[in-house]
């Protein structure tokens, strides 16, 4: 019986590890409405992008003086996305939530203490 068993644990562990990706529900959607937060955004000279993209930074806690290089990639998920390298070396990704909202996450920028 113990053989059995390890051998079917085994046949599992085995077919976990062909490589497919095993997904639960519907895919996500990337057809949706367009933001029209986004739509502003890109309406802006780039030079009031980089401001907007500064304050999401700033009000996510990171430190940050001067982004001096930004870029805009392909959405994921149907969200925008820009990249964003500051001065002092923080990069970081700027990912836009329904609603006007922000998610910024930053590498190797520690956050301020409050």
């Amino acid at each position: 019986m113990t053989r059995i068993l390890i051998a079917g644990i085994a046949a599992l562990m085995l077919t976990a590890c062909d490589g497919s990706t095993i997904t639960n529900g519907p895919p996500p959607k990337t057809d949706g409405p367009p933001n029209p937060m986004e739509a502003k955004i890109d309406a802006l000279p780039p030079a009031l992008q980089q401001t907007t993209m500064f304050r999401a930074i700033q009000d996510g806690g990171f430190t940050c003086q001067k982004i001096v290089q930004m870029k805009k990639r392909t959405p994921t998920v149907g969200k925008a996305i820009w990249d964003a390298e500051c001065d002092d070396q923080g990069r970081y990704v700027i990912e836009l939530q329904p609603g006007g909202i922000f998610w910024v996450s930053g590498v190797p920028q520690p956050k301020k203490r409050f």
